[in-house]
């Protein structure tokens, strides 16, 4: 194969290479932009699923707390306006004269209610758990904080719940349904029917209360009298629906449920207000990780739990920062499983480019074998076309009619061992390379070899010297180190050539654990850069311009000798040339 063919070779694999780059390069990118496209969602997603869960648990518990305050507000309105007094007269007990202490009258029945509270037409505030006439009556365990609860609604409610004019402000009572939490109508305005007497001992509750006490008084002394008779025309009541309203209480926005009762002594206000705390640890009880907190106003963003009151929820803030970790732990996954798809692609992308590079190496060096194997049987088969032709035509010197004999017989010689290499090798790579090591006497059988080739190094110039110590055994395999020795012996007479010092020697000795065989030169050695490469098939130490040859006598020998369970190894000679050692093991 010429200079130029060689140069030409490289740039096929280069372009491959490139094709399998940019093909690669095009996929991991595509993929790469995709898969990141993707990567930012997931990321979006998992920083908005606290807020979305925040959001979904704002919205149950505002569904939940509406109806509890829904709950609340029908108990509520089913009450009877005097359950509102300290004591009370119930309507069913007919005329007798009796009270009794109000349901109210130990406190609220519900935890939401902070409590109850009645403004009269004077502007007077009750409560259900306090009685400044009849002391006894009220509630004695908090009774400082039910005092402290009326004089709070007597200094923050009564001025919201009355006009300037002293006329309640509470919306009148009209038959039509307003909306109430949760979208449930409220009740509408209703007209209660009482008799005489009943609406006479609950007006004056603390009266009978006091009188009750007098042990069987006639009837005719007490101070506060019943109906005559029970034909009178009864009493109506107008009760007006309860409504949320939002007024300053204790120094903070309360829910406050109102409604206004209509008797014809004037108008009562009565209602009750919301305990914020409750409802704020409530909400706290069912919010899990969220943060929950009641608003006024108006935010239309967030959930309605009663007319201007919103429940605005929050994620946790341990929540996002395990959002933002999540998010990055996504972008991370990506980014390995990238870098290792990308390392895999890329171990991949090498190892094609090696089976192109190797493909194109093979290619080329079965070009260089079947050049230089043209080269190497020619020039033998034609120097025994040239004396046989001169034999059988009798032409020449007939003196040296021995002497065409012995080189003919030398070309065949030298075409046998051209074809034995490729054969060996061709069982080399069959794996059948057949080698059977024996022990036997080394000296001999190496005097014998250097004698055969004396002659052909003496025509060609090159002159053995022979040091082998007598009774020198080894094991080995004869077939296996004649080839050996031969080929060596050859390449040092070709690459040797143009020294002037043509001597090759052959030296045995035996070491302390091996029998080396040294075949040197003096010829031009070899490079550094050559001699990684010195024992692999088709490979030489020299450039195309040298010596010819098949690069295959050195792999081959180096596997005879490997087989035969020895080594041969290059050593450079000391002032130049080059030493071939074979190690073999000692008898």
């Amino acid at each position: 194969m010429t200079a130029a063919a060689r140069t030409r070779s490289p740039p096929r694999v280069l372009y491959a290479a490139l094709l399998l780059a940019a093909a690669l390069a095009a996929l991991l990118v595509a993929w790469f932009v995709s898969g990141w496209a993707d990567v930012r969602a997931k990321q979006r997603d998992a920083r908005a699923e606290p807020t979305r869960a925040a959001d979904r648990k704002g919205a149950e518990l505002a569904h939940d707390l509406r109806a509890e305050l829904s709950r609340l507000m029908t108990r509520e309105v089913a009450r009877p306006y005097f359950h509102y007094s300290n004591l009370f007269h119930d309507p069913r007990a007919g005329g007798n004269w009796s009270v009794a202490p109000s349901p109210l009258s130990n406190g609220p029945e519900d935890p939401l209610v902070l409590g109850h509270f009645q403004l009269d037409p004077a502007g007077r505030v009750t409560t259900p758990t306090v009685n400044d006439d009849v002391p006894e009556l009220s509630e004695p365990n908090r009774l400082a904080e039910n005092r402290s609860f009326r004089d709070e609604v007597t200094r923050r409610l009564v001025k919201e719940l009355r006009t300037k004019a002293g006329t309640t402000i509470v919306a009148q009572a009209t038959p039509q349904a307003k909306p109430n939490v949760g979208n449930a109508p409220l009740p509408q305005a209703q007209v209660v029917q009482i008799d005489r007497n009943s609406y006479t001992q609950n007006n004056n509750s603390n009266e009978v209360y006091v009188q009750q006490q007098v042990t069987r008084l006639p009837e005719e002394v007490l101070q506060v009298k019943p109906a005559a008779t029970a034909t009178e025309p009864t009493i109506p009541i107008m009760i007006s629906p309860l409504e949320w309203r939002t007024y300053q209480f204790a120094g903070s926005p309360t829910l406050v449920a109102v409604r206004q009762v209509q008797t014809p002594d004037g108008t009562l206000v009565q209602g009750f207000v919301v305990d914020r705390s409750t409802m704020t640890t409530w909400l706290a009880a069912r919010a899990g990780e969220s943060v929950a907190e009641l608003r006024t106003g108006d935010d239309a963003t967030a959930p309605e739990i009663a007319p201007g009151w919103y429940l605005a929820v929050s994620a946790n803030p341990r929540s996002l920062v395990e959002a933002a970790a999540d998010a990055a732990k996504v972008a991370r996954g990506f980014v390995v499983r990238f870098i290792v798809v990308g390392l895999v692609a890329a171990l991949a992308f090498g190892f094609v480019v090696l089976l192109v590079a190797h493909a194109e190496r093979l290619a080329r060096e079965r070009s260089q074998f079947a050049a230089a194997a043209a080269h190497e049987l020619r020039t033998p088969l034609a120097g025994l076309q040239l004396y046989g032709d001169m034999l059988a035509d009798g032409l020449g010197d007939p003196a040296k009619m021995r002497d065409y004999a012995r080189r003919m017989s030398e070309e065949a010689s030298r075409l046998g061992r051209v074809v034995s290499n490729v054969l060996g090798f061709s069982q080399l790579e069959r794996g059948n390379l057949s080698v059977e090591a024996r022990a036997a006497d080394l000296g001999k059988e190496l005097c014998e070899l250097a004698e055969r080739a004396q002659p052909a190094l003496d025509r060609a110039g090159a002159a053995l010297e022979l040091d082998v110590p007598p009774e020198l055994r080894a094991r080995f395999d004869r077939d296996a180190l004649a080839r050996i020795v031969g080929n060596v012996l050859d390449n040092a007479e070709k690459y040797g050539r143009e020294s002037e010092d043509r001597t090759i020697g052959l030296v045995a000795r035996a070491t302390d654990d091996a029998v080396e065989i040294v075949i040197s030169d003096h010829g031009p050695g070899v490079t550094l850069q050559a001699r990684t490469r010195l024992f692999r098939p088709f490979s030489r130490g020299v450039t195309s311009d040298g010596p010819a040859g098949l690069g295959l006598g050195l792999a081959l020998s180096q596997s005879l000798a490997r087989a035969m369970g020895g080594e041969l190894e290059y050593r450079p000679t000391p002032g130049g040339g080059a030493s071939f050692v074979l190690r073999l093991l000692p008898a």
